[in-house]
């Protein structure tokens, strides 16, 4: 497997920062766990709040980047997961995420994002979670994950293929709804003209 290394998730990711509250003046975004999709795998606008000095959680501290992926490491099978758009540059996330950002130099954020989503990873997750009724992986852990990172060539291949297979999943369905209310009201005119003797 020429050109492909075995790396954890700690090679490839740089340094998050922590927001210092007392230098702050203006408002942010906060994303908390409940922000994320657990279905879409994004963050959902209209449950983020903005949060200033003044009445930020406690857990309100990681600033976030653009393309930086969010795993939520408090109870991490519920598989809130996202990469982060740039509306949310700049603005903070819950320490109860793992924040991953990816070193574009070494990889591509999203060959790490469909990484993320596999039953190996799940499986790693589930085995290295500590504590029954609130279980939770720290950030420690999550990036002792290994995996095999082939050239960003093949990294592009790849995501473009998954890519692909994504969105079309999504348009299965959003999709479905509309055409099965379609085929239903096929139905009852057809069904209403046979069935009309007149």
């Amino acid at each position: 497997m020429f050109g492909y290394v075995d790396v954890s998730l700690e090679e490839i990711c740089n340094k998050v920062s922590l927001i210092s509250w007392n230098n702050e003046t203006g408002n942010k975004y906060y994303v908390d766990l409940t922000s994320v999709s657990r279905e879409k795998h994004c963050i959902n606008d209209e449950d983020v709040i903005l949060i200033c000095k003044d009445n930020a959680p406690s857990r309100a501290k990681q600033i976030i980047k653009k393309n930086d992926i969010l795993f939520g490491g408090t109870r991490p099978m519920l598989k809130r997961y996202c990469v982060a758009t740039e509306k949310y540059e700049n603005q903070i996330c819950s320490t109860g995420f793992c924040v991953l950002r990816i070193n574009e130099q070494m990889s591509l954020t999203n060959y790490i994002y469909h990484v993320i989503g596999t039953n190996d990873f799940y499986a790693y997750i589930e085995a290295n979670q500590q504590g029954a009724s609130y279980p939770a992986i720290s950030d420690r852990l999550l990036k002792h994950y290994k995996i095999v990172l082939p050239t960003i060539e093949e990294q592009s291949r790849i995501v473009s293929i998954l890519d692909r297979f994504d969105s079309l999943c999504n348009d299965i369905t959003s999709g479905l709804p509309a055409e099965i209310e379609a085929r239903k009201k096929q139905y009852e005119y057809y069904r209403d003209k046979l069935l009309d003797f007149k």
